[in-house]
């Protein structure tokens, strides 16, 4: 029964997980024009008729995750699941936690995406973070997990597909003790991060942190098939 557990709720969300794939490729198929036009057309068609297909599929495969965790509510296996859904960002967690703010140092700076993405600081940190007794972290209101993605897109900065803007909010949520000494010894990383770049960071303690699920994108709202 643990193993059948397992398996739906690793089924489930590689789902999720492969159905915001297909829509974020439909979104960029969607963009090609030409002689491929009917091509095109016809691939968005059947992309779109796929992610349908995989969306039922997942909400079958979470109606059998919701009778099996009444009847194993409790148990390890079931408390597993429910820690791996928790790690992947999939349901909303809240604690104790370090909120960290890097904005640019003045208003003369104007946008510092460039210079962040372009040195990775918010990867940087989030690495940091984690070294540093953070288990759940968020990045301007999007839940950061293994999978997500923090790129730079034109002038601003992307995180799971979704714009942000500075001031970067980094929360975090985790070992109290550990999370409060990294504060009060400071980054070292930062520190450095600061000095070279027109950036300013500062640091909070927070007795209650809530992070909300991570949010994929729909950008099948965007497309117009026949």
């Amino acid at each position: 029964m643990k193993k059948i557990n397992v398996f739906i709720i690793l089924t489930s969300l590689i789902l999720g997980i492969f159905t915001g794939s297909l829509i974020r490729n439909v979104e960029n198929t969607d963009n090609i024009h030409g002689n491929t036009g009917r091509a095109v057309k016809k691939q968005v068609k059947a992309t779109k008729k796929e992610v349908k297909s995989l969306e039922k599929e997942k909400e079958k495969l979470d109606e059998e995750l919701q009778e099996l965790s009444k009847e194993n509510e409790g148990t390890s296996g079931y408390k597993k699941i429910i820690s791996l859904k928790k790690e992947l960002s999939y349901t909303e967690v809240s604690g104790p936690g370090l909120i960290i703010s890097i904005d640019a140092v003045d208003d003369k700076t104007g946008n510092i995406a460039n210079a962040i993405d372009y040195n990775k600081v918010l990867l940087n940190t989030v690495n940091e973070l984690k070294s540093s007794g953070a288990k759940y972290i968020e990045i301007n209101e999007q839940r950061v997990n293994q999978y997500s993605e923090i790129i730079l897109a034109g002038n601003h900065i992307k995180v799971n597909g979704t714009s942000i803007a500075q001031p970067y909010l980094i929360r975090a949520i985790g070992d109290e003790d550990k999370l409060s000494k990294y504060m009060e010894g400071g980054s070292n990383y930062l520190e450095e991060v600061s000095l070279s770049l027109p950036v300013k960071v500062e640091y909070k303690l927070k007795n209650k942190i809530n992070l909300k699920q991570i949010n994929i994108p729909d950008n099948l709202k965007y497309l117009d098939g026949e």
